[in-house]
């Protein structure tokens, strides 16, 4: 290789490292994130002529995400979680609660981050969240259709960066599903009338989780 082509190699690879650098150093308004944990489930209040509940097990949940981060504390975020608890049928007659299906369980939600500290600091990082977006609940049972809804979600946590790349965060999220509503009846002793009413079920849970997060 001549003097001019080592010179333009080396011009070369010094516009790479430079470009790289500065987007490191500045640029880093992205962040990736993988999360794994556990889910706690609130039982369901369906019944039928011969069960009194149905009680949806904890389960391994684990996700995916990708967030963008427009000011110093505030982010934008697409969070994709999954789990497959158990779901058990509690019988009127009594004994032990019996296996029916696995219900999959796929939530995609938007969500908006605040930060209670600059995110070019790496240090502890606490932040809350809210978000909004769509379950879908697929119970892997013959006969038996899934249903989609939309849902909300309300948490936080904490983040710790080790390096300006790579870090921590540890999460608590609640959100509910709402799943249908029955009609039933209330009557007023008193006045001696009736009247119809309506009554929501949800399904609630809570995730506690933790992950690795790389900025970009």
């Amino acid at each position: 290789m001549n003097v001019r082509g080592q010179m333009k190699t080396r011009a070369l690879y010094t516009i790479v490292w430079f470009t790289v650098g500065v987007g490191i150093s500045y640029g880093q308004r992205f962040e990736a994130t993988a999360l794994i944990g556990t889910q706690i489930n609130g039982g369901l209040d369906l019944s039928t002529t011969t069960s009194g509940g149905i009680e949806v097990e904890n389960a391994l949940t684990r996700g995916l995400g990708l967030s963008y981060q427009p000011g110093k504390r505030s982010a934008i975020e697409f969070m994709w979680t999954y789990n497959n608890p158990d779901t058990m049928a509690q019988f009127i007659g009594g004994g032990p609660s019996t296996k029916i299906f696995v219900l999959d369980t796929n939530r995609y939600f938007g969500n908006l981050l605040f930060h209670f500290a600059e995110h070019e600091k790496p240090t502890l990082r606490p932040f809350v969240l809210a978000g909004l977006g769509v379950i879908t609940l697929a119970p892997a049972r013959s006969g038996v259709t899934g249903i989609t809804r939309l849902g909300f979600a309300v948490g936080g946590g904490v983040k710790y960066n080790f390096s300006r790349l790579f870090g921590l965060r540890l999460q608590a999220k609640w959100s509910p599903t709402y799943l249908s509503t029955t009609q039933g009846y209330w009557c007023d002793p008193a006045w001696g009338g009736c009247w119809g009413v309506g009554q929501n079920h949800y399904m609630n849970a809570l995730d506690f989780t933790a992950g690795l997060t790389v900025r970009f």
